[in-house]
């Protein structure tokens, strides 16, 4: 998996594997907390992939929701929906 997320960030082949493996389990983690499930499932693999992909982009904003400088702005939602959405489908019923 560590190899799939390198593969997806294409600029950043220097970047520790470290980082890369936290980014990935916090991916796992918010999933698992978000379906209340103990491991992600298989079919949400690449969903972890493209979330860890959006907590690299965005390290640097933590406690952002936009950020402005000169003329360019930033805005990011916490998740995009159609995650949300595909995330959502694989949630375990709770009673």
């Amino acid at each position: 998996m560590l190899s799939q997320l390198r593969l997806r960030l294409p600029d950043q082949e220097s970047a520790p594997d470290a980082l890369l493996r936290s980014l990935l389990q916090d991916a796992a983690a918010l999933i698992c907390a978000l379906t209340w499930r103990d491991a992600v499932p298989a079919g949400l693999e690449n969903a972890m992939l493209r979330m860890a992909v959006i907590f690299f982009n965005r390290m640097g904003m933590e406690g952002e929701s936009e950020h402005t400088e000169g003329d360019v702005r930033r805005a990011a939602a916490d998740l995009p929906e159609a995650l949300r959405r595909e995330i959502f489908s694989f949630r375990l019923a709770r009673t």
